[in-house]
């Protein structure tokens, strides 16, 4: 039998060999938080991408990361408050039989700021421009969310820059003036950034949009804890982007790249003159070149807000005027090519292929 010393030791031992498991636990999953993006843009780098940089007609000056060439040119064109960091679990895995560039949508990451041009009439016609003096052949056009937007754009305007296209999860016909204010991204982040501008654009967006986001009301009582860690994180760190080692890499993804965003981008959401002079439906119609529509997982909330990009309505609508393409519906959140990379590049060989 044991005495009550030598339980009391084995009980303390217990007690302590389980704070240790939980101390590990927690900084393991603090460790991967803060490190995720990190560890990808090292793997991305270790393929042979290297960020370089391209002044277009306007002046703009394009920031992009561009792969080794094995094989046919693919551009891709990520969503709005991203950059092209985002499609860096792609990239790996594409870039061994493509030809791969990722670009910064001007108002993003390194790219210029172009206020007074952010419309995807005026982006589209830099990225013209940019597979013009840099690609210089007709490419696989993939671009998210609003990038989709601007790869529609192309698309229809500029056909003979454009082999296939990729339309992953954009905003068709939801962004259009009169529904805008019922999307998502219209309270998440056009009508934030449209309030921040109105206080006079001063101090940091980036903690700004932490702490008005539409997401941050999820949290309930521990949204006030998230945005004062945010506020204080960013005076200490201004020029680092924010993490927050207490959040998963899929909350984290959302304000990884606000720092170098323009808010000014997400206020002609609001305005409507990102959408000045874009018909989308004409453009849909006037797509002659192979398409896959991919369209991912949507609700509209009790509050008639639609949460994703596209309802079946929209995404059907689209789909019946695609002379040469088909809608593919997948069963991920928005961001298609982070959630599924292997499917993601699928779709992009299956367009090089023909298939």
């Amino acid at each position: 039998m044991w005495n009550m010393e030598e339980v009391a030791m084995v009980v303390v031992l217990i007690v302590l060999g389980a704070a240790v498991a939980a101390a590990a636990a927690v900084g393991g999953y603090a460790w991967n938080n803060l490190t995720y993006a990190d560890r990808a843009r090292s793997e991305v780098a270790a393929r042979g991408f290297v960020e370089r940089r391209h002044t277009v007609p306007s002046g703009a000056v394009i920031s992009y990361a561009e792969g080794p060439a094995n094989g046919a040119p693919v551009l891709l064109v990520h969503g709005q408050a991203s950059a092209w960091e985002s499609y860096a679990p792609v990239l790996p895995d594409l870039s061994r039989d493509h030809h791969v560039l990722a670009v910064d949508v001007v108002g993003h990451g390194s790219s210029s700021r172009t206020p007074g041009r952010y419309s995807a009439a005026e982006i589209g016609a830099d990225l013209v421009g940019f597979i013009d003096a840099v690609i210089g052949a007709p490419v696989i056009l993939s671009g998210h969310s609003s990038g989709g937007l601007v790869a529609l754009w192309i698309a229809a305007h500029a056909p003979d820059r454009v082999a296939s296209v990729l339309l992953e999860d954009p905003p068709l016909f939801s962004t259009e003036v009169e529904r805008m204010p019922r999307q998502f991204n219209y309270v998440d982040l056009a009508a934030p950034a449209h309030a921040f501008l109105a206080e006079g654009g001063r101090g940091d967006f980036a903690a700004w949009y932490a702490e008005h986001n539409a997401w941050i009301r999820h949290f309930g009582r521990g949204a006030d804890g998230i945005a004062r860690f945010a506020r204080k994180r960013r005076r200490r760190h201004p020029d680092r982007p924010l993490k927050i080692w207490f959040l998963p890499p899929s909350v984290n993804k959302a304000f990884a790249h606000m720092h170098e965003f323009d808010p000014r981008f997400a206020d002609a959401f609001y305005r409507g003159t990102w959408q000045a002079g874009f018909d989308q439906q004409a453009a849909v119609e006037a797509v002659d070149r192979p398409t896959l529509l991919v369209h991912a997982n949507w609700r509209v909330t009790a509050d008639g807000i639609l949460e994703g990009a596209m309802t079946d309505d929209d995404a059907a609508r689209a789909g019946a005027a695609l002379s040469h393409g088909r809608v593919v519906r997948v069963d991920t959140g928005h961001t298609f090519h982070d959630e599924d990379p292997r499917s993601f590049a699928a779709l992009i060989r299956s367009l090089r292929d023909g298939r």
